[in-house]
């Protein structure tokens, strides 16, 4: 899949004849612009902002280099890497604390221009993603069917403690997006966590009760942020509802423009000039489109059908994992464990690129790498050798 990715954006920058490029949709403006510049035949790729898919061909080399070397990782590295994502992710939130606790640009924030409570990011949609996306990893992290040398019933402690953390800050930092995620993210642990101890009758009183405990603590936390004004994520979903906002108000123009230039798209990383021309008066502002804050629908402006169809492939290869998962989670194996989380947390970042670009964030696009590799641990071949 790397490798078509690779391809495809290759593909675009491939040089064509006048007679070929200008017969392709979406290119009579530019046609128009050469005659009347007296330019004659030009040779041009597919892409209409070359530089820019150079530039989205060179972004793509920190996930590449995330794939290779995660790649070469055994069940042991994989779990490794997991601990330090928790770690990244708990480091966020306890920057976020920081810059609350701070002035709005103070020193605690790394970026000029950034909105409130972003931890290691810029974007608040990202860092909420991010910690969202964490809640199915800290629900593997404390199952009792893990295999470690550290007792379940401290691991749930510690993955309830840096829960209590992220919950908080996932409200503030303003996300209606995140809350989007932070739900799907609640919805995997049934899925991912088992409880210490037996599964007898007697022990079923018990866990309902642990059960009961823990949805009375995420609701007191949520309670608690909004009583003290801070959960700014539902202030901003119920004073300003999606609908009102003007990205999403853009996007039946912007697929008229994903029309302008089907089959073969205009060209990766060009969606921003693309949409210049297309872009309807009353959406004219001060601020302009960088992305079109829904990337399936960049990519069918940017990629085309090629991409299109490349997408749907990782579709298709999704639910076959998530199904061979699921004839494998009763085994209790550390690496069918780590796949689960990683199905879930694709699935949140799939789920979140409907109204954000995440994996445009190179760390969050290497974060995503990683997450594949976890998934294709429970591969075609291992699970033939179970029997499945």
């Amino acid at each position: 899949m790397a490798a078509a990715i690779v391809g495809l954006v290759l593909f675009q920058l491939i040089p064509l004849p006048p007679a070929i490029w200008g017969a392709l949709p979406g290119r009579g403006l530019v046609t128009q612009i050469d005659a009347a510049a007296g330019l004659g035949p030009v040779w041009r790729p597919i892409s209409l902002v070359p530089s820019a898919t150079w530039n989205a061909l060179f972004a793509l080399i920190p996930s590449l280099a995330a794939l290779v070397l995660a790649s070469q990782l055994d069940g042991r590295g994989r779990w490794r890497i997991a601990m330090l994502l928790i770690g990244i992710g708990l480091s966020s939130a306890i920057l976020a604390i920081l810059q609350l606790s701070g002035a709005p640009q103070g020193p605690f924030y790394l970026y000029r221009v950034t909105n409130r409570a972003v931890g290691l990011f810029a974007n608040r949609n990202h860092q909420a993603i991010f910690l969202a996306s964490l809640f199915p990893l800290l629900a593997v992290f404390a199952s009792a069917a893990r295999s470690s040398a550290i007792d379940a019933r401290l691991r749930t402690a510690v993955a309830l403690a840096i829960g209590a953390v992220l919950l908080p800050l996932l409200l503030v930092t303003g996300s209606r997006n995140g809350m989007g995620m932070m739900a799907i993210g609640f919805v995997s642990i049934p899925f991912l966590y088992t409880m210490p101890g037996d599964r007898t009758r007697s022990d079923d009183g018990r866990r309902n009760a642990l059960r009961a405990v823990v949805a009375l603590v995420i609701l007191a936390l949520v309670v608690l942020t909004v009583l003290l004004g801070r959960a700014v994520a539902i202030d901003r979903l119920v004073e300003s509802p999606a609908t009102e906002d003007v990205r999403f108000q853009a996007w039946v123009p912007m697929l008229s423009t994903a029309m302008t230039y089907f089959p073969l798209g205009g060209g990766f990383g060009a969606f921003a000039d693309l949409f210049k021309i297309d872009e309807p008066n009353e959406l004219l502002t001060s601020a302009m489109f960088f992305h079109a804050h829904n990337d399936w629908l960049e990519l069918l402006i940017t990629g085309g059908l090629p991409a299109l169809l490349l997408a749907g492939v990782a579709a298709v290869a999704f639910f076959r994992m998530a199904a061979r998962w699921w004839r494998l989670r009763v085994g209790h194996d550390d690496n069918v464990l780590l796949a689960g989380a990683g199905l879930w947390m694709a699935l949140i970042f799939a789920a979140a690129s409907i109204s954000d670009y995440p994996l445009r964030v190179p760390s969050l696009a290497c974060f995503f790498c990683v997450i594949v590799l976890w998934i294709s641990s429970i591969g075609p071949d291992r699970a033939t050798k179970e029997g499945v």
